[in-house]
């Protein structure tokens, strides 16, 4: 039995506080730590510390590596999370060299070259690495060990082993272990949950869709699903952990309908009462009313739209295969149905103008919604907009801590239509266009005294960064 010890870096500062989406913090434990510790749990000894609670994470990660003495640590970067990550993983080579280190996640998937450069990382995991640990574990040698590359003890090269399949059915995944967190420790605001603690749940990975900023690389575009009763079975598990709250991070939940209805039909038909989120967004072209209306029944009480702009000749040159008047007519089902509306726009997209960026602001005023949220579209490692950018010599930074979505201070990129300083104009008028409508704040003021809200919205309002 080994020790293994999984860390999540500290992030929220660096894209969230600092920034237009401060109030909106989002506070989980981690789904995707939660889900290697359940492959882990029934062989190994497993801990996870979560340093984003903590005011001095060396400090804290330091003593619980002297407490705990880990045969491995591991951690997953995203692009943003990258560089905190390898910051950590080479003090704690320092310091502790017979540890093994291994590293996974969307980053290190795309750019892999580049974290096997990096001596702090004895094993990077390449694609959907659910089970790499587990199988290290039991390989020594690992060479026989898919989707990885490792360092070679007597030469210090990395090796590369072969590409790494997708699993081919995700409900034999064991549950997370939500059991290894804290859970009262988090807290999300009123305006992303009606509850607290709030647990994440995949439901499904990949989507069938390719549009040019998301990258694909991790799940891939299979789309593979959990049965509706195997998706209430975990979902009923997370309650009984101490979720109040489950939010679904699917990246196409509403892919195939007919599965998201039958899961709504299973949690009425358990008589579960819990309030439910589709935070990630759905798609506007894969909904009906139906759905809407089993769902507000089944406990949901917010749906989000990957809407992403106000400009059909932008929709079209992103890929993402939609019109406005999907955007519009989805929106509307969701309201007739009593769930309230979530808004994702994207800004500086590719094709985009100052004009196409008006109309995505105007397109949003129109829609009735309940909230907006505005994005700058960063060129994320693995992603086609990345790609055409860097081939175009048009990125002008690989300082990966500061690719978020959220930061208008220092230019990563040169679009081809538009300044850096123009992007961030329109990414500020966005907000304040958006949420000083007096039509807005009206029907703001009367939700909040009918949801109880009005003291959490005046203070939202006060802290936010206009």
């Amino acid at each position: 039995m080994a020790k293994v010890l999984l860390f999540n870096v500290p992030t929220k500062h660096n894209i969230y506080l600092t920034t237009n989406a401060s109030v909106g913090a989002p506070s989980y434990p981690n789904l995707t730590l939660s889900t290697l510790a359940g492959n882990l749990i029934s062989e190994h000894n497993v801990k996870i510390i979560d340093l984003e609670l903590s005011a001095n994470f060396y400090t804290s990660l330091f003593d619980e590596i002297k407490d705990f003495k880990p045969d491995l640590i591991a951690s997953s970067a995203n692009t943003p999370a990258y560089l905190g990550v390898k910051d950590i993983m080479y003090r704690v080579k320092e310091k502790y060299p017979d540890i093994k280190t291994v590293v996974g996640g969307v980053h290190i998937t795309a750019l892999p070259e580049e974290a096997s450069k990096e001596t702090c990382f004895d094993i990077i995991s390449i694609g959907e690495g659910d089970t790499v640990i587990p199988e290290l574990l039991r390989s020594p040698g690992h060479k026989g060990v898919r989707g990885i590359a490792y360092r070679d003890i007597l030469s210090g090269k990395m090796i590369f082993t072969s590409k790494r399949d997708l699993i081919s059915d995700i409900n034999a995944l064991p549950y997370p272990a939500w059991n290894l967190f804290k859970l009262m420790k988090y807290k999300n605001s009123r305006l992303s949950s009606r509850k607290n603690p709030v647990g994440l749940i995949e439901t499904s990975r990949g989507c069938a869709f390719e549009c040019v900023f998301c990258n694909k690389l991790t799940f891939g575009s299979k789309y593979r699903t959990k049965h509706p009763k195997r998706t209430v079975d975990e979902m009923e598990y997370m309650l009984a952990c101490g979720f109040e709250e489950i939010h679904i991070v699917d990246d196409s939940f509403t892919q195939d309908i007919n599965r998201a209805k039958e899961i709504c039909i299973e949690i009425i038909k358990r008589n579960l009462k819990f309030p439910w989120s589709l935070i990630n967004g759905i798609r506007v072209d894969m909904v009906d009313f139906e759905f809407f209306r089993l769902a507000k029944k089944a406990g949901c009480w917010q749906a989000g739209f990957g809407i992403e702009t106000g400009d059909q000749g932008v929709l079209e040159k992103i890929g993402k295969r939609t019109t406005l008047l999907q955007s519009e007519n989805a929106v509307k089902l969701a309201k007739k149905a009593g769930i309230d509306t979530f808004g994702f726009f994207v800004l500086a997209l590719p094709g985009e103008t100052e004009e196409s960026m008006s109309n995505t602001i105007e397109f949003a005023k129109r829609l009735p919604l309940d909230m907006a949220k505005f994005d700058i579209c960063i060129p994320y490692p693995g992603t086609l907009y990345y790609k055409e950018l860097k081939s175009g010599g048009r990125i002008l930074s690989e300082d990966w801590s500061q690719y978020n979505c959220h930061q208008i201070d220092k230019p990563l990129f040169n679009h081809p239509n538009l300044a850096w300083p123009i992007i961030g104009s329109y990414y500020k008028r966005a907000f304040r266009e958006f949420y000083f409508r007096p039509s807005y704040i009206l029907k703001r003021f009367a939700r909040s005294m009918k949801m109880g809200d009005l003291a959490h919205d005046i203070y939202y309002f006060l802290k936010s960064k206009w």
